[in-house]
């Protein structure tokens, strides 16, 4: 009854900030879960109230992992730089693209299978959960383990 009465409204707001309606979908169900999961709900006297901190709180994470987050530029031809790169350059390059294709084959392969869907056929992380069969906190957690592990063999 909660969920029918609050979900919309609170979906509305999301949205308003966030633009996006998959992630204001995505919070909403991620609220209802953590209040389903805080075992207080039976003994709150305005859960709507503890509803609303749930989701502020989780606008808030959001926020924190968002501008924590290094934009990535694949490494390829379309992003080369404007000025001639030297022979040298292009032989670090070469090294550093084998370096990190590497580093990927060296991954745990659902971690693999994850990431490349992720960053190789832009899937989103919702579309590689559906595809995948699995959450989408899970496909966030793969991308991050690949991320760390990768950048780990690369500064050796």
């Amino acid at each position: 009854m909660l969920y029918r009465e609050q979900a919309p409204r609170l979906r509305r707001w999301l949205d308003a900030r966030l633009r996006s309606t998959e992630d204001a979908n995505d919070l909403v169900q991620d609220a209802f879960a953590r209040l389903l999961g805080s075992g207080a709900r039976e003994g709150l006297r305005q859960p709507e109230a503890f509803l609303n901190r749930i989701v502020r709180n989780l606008l808030i994470d959001r926020s924190r992992r968002v501008s924590n987050r290094t934009p990535h530029m694949p490494i390829d031809e379309a992003n080369e730089p404007a000025t001639r790169a030297t022979q040298e350059d292009a032989i670090e390059l070469a090294q550093m693209r084998e370096r990190f294709r590497t580093a990927v084959d060296a991954l745990p392969p659902r971690t693999r299978q994850v990431f490349l869907l992720h960053r190789t056929d832009g899937l989103g992380y919702k579309d590689i959960a559906t595809q995948l069969g699995i959450s989408i906190r899970t496909v966030e957690w793969h991308v991050g383990e690949a991320l760390v592990k990768i950048g780990k063999d690369l500064r050796q």
